[in-house]
């Protein structure tokens, strides 16, 4: 197993990010959602101009929608030669809303060819005090993921290119979704997971509006006597999705889901161990949008020193958190619930 570090502060991942790109000596990629014109995002472009100026070969990939930075923002790295691509910028298309919904979700940096960083976080002071799960690995594995990033690039703006679903190395898989009904690359290898569980699945998400078939597959876990946990954020970033999650969380409790919620700040992890033979971290939430509208990575492995770490962030994560109260959700106000109907018509979106 390559060598790797788990990060749960963005500021502890900030700052090593920054020491290994201030060391590149060939080529730094990076791949985000959110790139915003703050604190955090000016010490990140400062140091890639300064690296770029150095003839280190600089590629950055910015979701055009998700980011605050924009092309004057990058202006200086471009003249000093490193590479700037806003992916699907907005195009006046047949299929506006559908094509402009498709967003680059993924979080990704590669240094070298030798050190990669996939997980949760964005460059952005926004999430400076949250609770992210990203993870720094050394070793071969960062050439998959090398090639993981130049067929993104290649692809963006493009409405149709040749994707990459699924790479492979030494027990790992880096998992690409895709936006589209019919692929959902993560969906079904998570479904696959759970159905094969025979003792425990612990859940780490954010953004929480499970498809009928991760529903299915974690009710027939519990039916197994799987112990099933699930670890929410008791309020999020986005207060809608909190809202939508009460219409699947009372029916997952009452089927013997234990469901906490995450009280000192935003957790915006996203993780999933199934018994002690996987783990899946990555970019992706638990719900319709990340399966069906997002350009995901998220990586799969079985390495159990990996695996006894991250449950070891889990147990960190469950002590600073609350048991979710049945009887609170039920006495619920009726106004909140029919925002919820409404929230659930549009699910897929939201």
């Amino acid at each position: 197993m390559e060598e790797f570090q788990i990060f749960s502060s963005p500021k502890q991942l900030y700052k090593q990010m920054l020491s290994d790109i201030a060391d590149a000596k060939h080529t730094i990629l990076l791949e985000t959602y959110i790139y915003d014109n703050d604190k955090i995002g000016k010490k990140f472009r400062n140091l890639l101009v300064k690296k770029a100026r150095q003839g280190i070969k600089v590629f950055l990939l910015i979701d055009a929608w998700g980011s605050k930075a924009d092309k004057l923002f990058f202006n200086n790295l471009e003249k000093a030669g490193g590479k700037v691509k806003f992916f699907r910028e907005f195009r006046y298309v047949l299929r506006i809303f559908s094509k402009n919904h498709e967003r680059n979700h993924r979080k990704l940096l590669v240094i070298d060819g030798k050190i990669s960083y996939i997980g949760s976080a964005n460059i952005t002071a926004s999430c400076l005090n949250w609770r992210e799960l990203s993870i720094r690995l050394e070793g071969d594995i960062s050439e998959r993921f090398v090639e993981s990033f130049v067929n993104n690039w290649e692809i963006s703006g493009k409405l149709s290119r040749r994707k990459i679903s699924l790479l492979l190395h030494k027990g790992f898989e880096i998992i690409q979704d895709h936006p589209g009904d019919k692929i959902r690359n993560l969906e079904k290898r998570l479904v696959n997971l759970i159905n094969s569980s025979k003792k425990e699945i612990l859940i780490e998400t954010p953004y929480f509006a499970p498809s009928l078939k991760i529903i299915r597959a974690l009710s027939r876990a519990v039916k197994r006597k799987v112990n099933v946990k699930i670890i929410l954020p008791y309020i999020s970033d986005v207060r809608v999705a909190d809202i939508l999650r009460n219409i699947y969380l009372g029916r997952l409790y009452r089927n013997g889901i234990k469901i906490f919620y995450y009280k000192p700040r935003v957790l915006h992890s996203k993780l999933l161990i199934v018994d002690n033979s996987f783990f899946v971290l990555g970019s992706s939430n638990l719900d319709y949008r990340s399966f069906i509208h997002q350009y995901e990575i998220n990586l799969l492995g079985k390495d159990n020193p990996l695996i006894n770490a991250l449950k070891s962030y889990f147990r960190e994560t469950l002590r600073n958190s609350v048991c979710f109260n049945y009887k609170e959700w039920k006495s619920r106000s009726s106004l909140i619930k029919i925002f919820e109907l409404i929230l659930n018509k549009f699910r897929h979106y939201l």
